[in-house]
């Protein structure tokens, strides 16, 4: 806790100078052991009532569409605690993500709550901030290395596997599949491509991926991507996409392409506002709602362990959900698209 040293040391000032003036006559009290400072992964000391807050928000970046409300979800949650939210762009780049986290230990922030460019990319600056007894939570993205109280993510490897099974269903277990895929080195970009091909080979082999690409879960890459793949490769039955963002740059390829898109079945992930548009108009075929709650969630945990020293759940899993015209109006953005 802030400033914890001092508040002992002023409690033992106290009480010595009120044994001086009581005399000698009473038998002298034992003091209470001192609390300790809080560690990072393990404390179980309560905040003391009305102390404030500052968090720090460290973000892989805050362009992608679903960043953006994430982000914006996250800020809520801390704004109705009357924390106060600090946010750090990494703008994609692994290097400054570590600087933005040693700049939020050093600007004194009392929890870090972030989303790991990549799965040990972070793991010095975290190892840095439970030194500082700073605790982190981590959110849409894991780390596996250093140390946190909490991880709150979706389950990656089943939205992979709930991907080929809509393009298998649709394809009839047979035909040619364009991969774009996620940032390199990102656990969802790791877990989806795991789950999605470990349903084809087991149960699928007459689906082969063709073409298989990073295009960093950017919409301008996954369009330049999705060019060389119609460049590269021609024909071709359907396309997955590892987000949204990628998808829409990759359906406008198809389109200046001068593809018919009702004979190519497209999936991707994340349920952003332009994908659910995407489904209305019948040029998208299916989207799996990545949880826009994640950031939101982040940010409460943290407070939880701030306030309480300990947290009721430690791996937090919210579950996507498949997304197609039908049931369009069960995403996340639903209620944007009246704006």
């Amino acid at each position: 806790m802030k400033n914890l040293k001092k508040i002992v040391v002023m409690v033992l000032a106290v009480a010595m100078i009120a044994a001086l003036f009581a005399g000698c006559t009473a038998a002298p009290q034992e003091s209470a052991p001192a609390e300790q400072p809080a560690e990072a992964a393990s404390s179980e000391a309560a905040a003391p009532e009305g102390e404030t807050y500052t968090i720090g928000f460290v973000v892989m970046n805050t362009t992608m569409t679903w960043m953006q409300y994430a982000i914006a979800g996250a800020q809520k949650a801390a704004e109705d605690a009357g924390v106060e939210f600090k946010l750090y762009d990494s703008e994609n780049d692994v290097a400054k993500q570590t600087a933005n986290i040693e700049d939020a230990i050093a600007a004194g922030v009392d929890g870090i709550v972030t989303n790991p460019l990549n799965v040990d990319s972070l793991t010095p600056a975290l190892i840095a901030a439970a030194d500082a007894g700073i605790p982190v939570v981590t959110f849409d993205r894991r780390a596996d290395g250093g140390k946190t109280i909490a991880h709150i993510g979706s389950d990656d490897v089943a939205t992979g596997r709930l991907a080929a099974e809509y393009i298998a269903e649709k394809l009839g277990g047979k035909g040619t599949v364009i991969e774009l895929v996620g940032q390199t080195g990102a656990s969802p970009t790791i877990d989806r491509g795991n789950g999605f091909h470990s349903v084809l080979e087991e149960k699928y082999p007459d689906i082969k991926v063709v073409y298989s690409q990073t295009g960093d879960f950017m919409r301008e890459k996954g369009m330049s991507v999705m060019e060389d793949a119609i460049t590269t490769i021609g024909e071709f039955d359907a396309v997955f996409a590892h987000n949204d963002d990628m998808m829409m740059g990759a359906l406008q390829a198809m389109d200046e392409a001068g593809y018919d898109q009702d004979k190519i079945v497209t999936m991707s992930i994340d349920g952003i506002p332009d994908a659910l548009r995407s489904l209305q108009a019948g040029k998208l075929d299916a989207t799996a709602q990545f949880p826009v709650a994640l950031g939101k969630v982040g940010v409460e945990t943290l407070i939880e362990y701030l306030k309480t020293g300990a947290v009721a759940n430690n791996a937090v899993v919210i579950d996507s959900w498949l997304i197609t015209k039908d049931n369009v109006d069960t995403g996340d953005f639903y209620p944007e698209l009246s704006k």
